[in-house]
């Protein structure tokens, strides 16, 4: 094929997905807009808040869309995500056992990680105690690292089945000395403990924080995938943008080195997306996989995110670890050879930050 005829295919398969990108648009809209408007029916002002109430006529002036194009709508998107193979609507599994809240939190932190410190009321008795007493006095350490067993703690066995908190073994035992708890207690050592002492480890070393699974993930795609990511943009034009995340990427969990601000705007432009939501984490074999790499993907924010979500849940194709269009020239097919060489530190990995 000569270079004008590929120039001429790359333009035509560009003009396709902005025209199909432009179709899932609108529908998504004509549903949010018709969400909006129900919104600000059931929000207008009274008079004992200090405004006129407003009547339906004038609410209804904007004209919605009605309930049976609402469903047509909906049954359109259903179809189209169908016919380009991105995904299937999600079913519920019966019978699945509740998780807990706090598996439900360990979770999150895994993935979002551990921006926050826990309230002192929130811990146990022992825990704060002897936090407390080492942040009134000067206290010599009388333990060592070496002298704590976290799996004598009820909630380490949850704790340890995700990457995030595996990590934080010794910082959490380093903190435990340090406040001279002693290990016989650690039967008495609770979940929120644990989080106050990754929380304490986390704001002395922030150089050594507690990782989170989205970081991990995209720092993952960036060396797996990213020469192959920049080649899709590139095709959709956006080139620029894709190696500005790259930098954004790169940036990710370096305290010492602040991002560059014109880089920051691509983190709003990409979302990473659980193929099997976080919330039916139990339906999983095992719950703590959710978080796995396995079952992350890179989506464009919108309209490609939004309607993985909107107006059905959608269960992403999990061959699909780029989801920047909804043709298959815009997308990336996972490859776990080479993101198993990664986490085993056998791939090398391309520098794309070139500032």
């Amino acid at each position: 094929m000569s270079k004008r005829n590929k120039a001429k295919q790359k333009t035509n398969l560009r003009r396709e997905e902005e025209a199909i990108s432009s179709l899932f648009a609108h529908k998504l809209h004509a549903i949010f807009q018709t969400r909006y408007h129900e919104f600000r029916k059931n929000s207008c002002k009274s008079k004992d808040k200090g405004g006129d109430r407003k009547t339906s006529q004038q609410i209804d002036r904007v004209k919605k869309t009605s309930e049976k194009s609402l469903h047509n709508i909906k049954n359109e998107l259903k179809i189209l995500i169908a016919y380009y193979g991105i995904g299937t609507p999600h079913i519920p599994l019966k019978n699945q056992p509740e998780l807990s809240r706090a598996q439900i939190s360990l979770i999150d932190l895994d993935f979002d990680g551990i921006y926050f410190t826990p309230c002192n009321e929130d811990l146990s008795e022992s825990y704060r105690a002897y936090k407390n007493n080492a942040e009134k006095y000067e206290t010599t350490p009388i333990y060592k690292i070496s002298d704590y067993d976290l799996n004598k703690a009820p909630f380490w066995a949850e704790m340890k089945k995700f990457n995030s908190f595996r990590y934080m073994y010794r910082p959490i035992c380093a903190q435990l000395a340090k406040i001279n708890y002693p290990p016989e207690k650690l039967d008495q050592l609770g979940y929120i403990d644990m989080l106050d002492a990754i929380s304490r480890h986390n704001r002395e070393h922030p150089e050594h924080r507690m990782p989170s699974q989205r970081t991990r993930f995209l720092k993952m795609f960036s060396a797996c995938y990213g020469e192959e990511f920049i080649s899709k943009m590139s095709l959709l034009g956006k080139e620029k943008i894709a190696r500005d995340f790259l930098t954004y990427i790169h940036y990710l969990d370096k305290p010492g080195r602040q991002c560059p601000q014109e880089v920051r705007y691509t983190a709003n432009l990409f979302n990473v997306h659980h193929v099997k939501n976080r919330k039916h984490a139990n339906e999983l074999d095992d719950y703590s996989k959710v978080n796995d790499f396995s079952n992350l993907a890179l989506c464009s924010a919108f309209p490609h995110h939004k309607v993985l979500h909107s107006p059905a849940e959608i269960d992403l194709n999990p061959n699909i670890v780029f989801f920047g269009g909804f043709l298959n020239e815009f997308q990336i097919t996972r490859d776990p050879e080479k993101e198993r060489l990664y986490q085993q530190g056998m791939l090398k990995k391309p520098n794309f930050n070139r500032r």
